[in-house]
């Protein structure tokens, strides 16, 4: 679409792929009149809920054949999903992609649900044929008027504040922190790593100093 927005943006090293200034980029696309935002992250599995507590729906998008059902499974990626999606569900893949959508949505049954509201579906589509993608932009918006007429959907804003604030926090901590005692730390990892103080002496010693 002509109006679309694409901000690539680097992680700059944190889990998840998600940049320091995500939410920021956020606010600004809304400030703009973009009615909907997409955050998509690299994908690795890290951190997922650094991303969740960013936005109103958290969509988990799964391939079929490679391990993904149960890679899912572990990384506890199920708790935190409003909704799981198998992609590639086409040609010889269709067989596979059903079964993984039975794995998940058996799963589903064991795992406790962030909202008593919302039942997380599981989905298949094709972005090849585009079979599907009707089916997950209904889903998408289904949510949001199931969650806004339980009172959740404010909640959640709420929350996103309250996280996005205390980020804020642990972020400006650790760069004045490595600011205001840069030699001190240089001074104590050489230690640690040369075997003459131990990781818990040195973490101690730093969380001591304050000039």
């Amino acid at each position: 679409h002509p109006n679309a927005f694409i901000r690539p943006t680097a992680s700059g090293g944190t889990l998840g792929g998600i940049a320091k200034k995500t939410k920021e980029s956020m606010v600004i696309c809304e400030a703009a009149g973009f009615e909907i935002v997409l955050v998509e992250t690299v994908g690795t599995g890290q951190s997922e809920s650094h991303v969740a507590s960013m936005v109103d729906f958290f969509l988990v998008l799964m391939l079929t054949g490679a391990g993904d059902e149960f890679q899912g499974i572990k990384k506890g990626i199920l708790e935190l999903a409003d909704a799981i999606v198998i992609n590639k569900a086409d040609g010889d893949n269709i067989e596979k992609a059903t079964e993984a959508k039975k794995i998940y949505e058996s799963s589903l049954n064991i795992v406790k649900q962030d909202s008593p509201a919302w039942k997380v579906p599981v989905l298949t589509c094709s972005s090849i044929n585009k079979d599907g993608i009707v089916d997950i932009w209904q889903t998408i918006t289904d949510y949001r008027s199931t969650m806004e007429a339980s009172g959740e959907f404010a909640k959640k804003r709420r929350r996103q504040s309250l996280n996005w604030m205390w980020a804020l926090v642990e972020e400006g901590l650790k760069e004045r922190f490595y600011k205001r005692s840069e030699a001190k730390v240089l001074k104590v990892t050489t230690a640690v790593k040369e075997g003459r103080m131990s990781p818990t002496d040195a973490a101690l010693e730093l969380l001591d100093f304050d000039t």
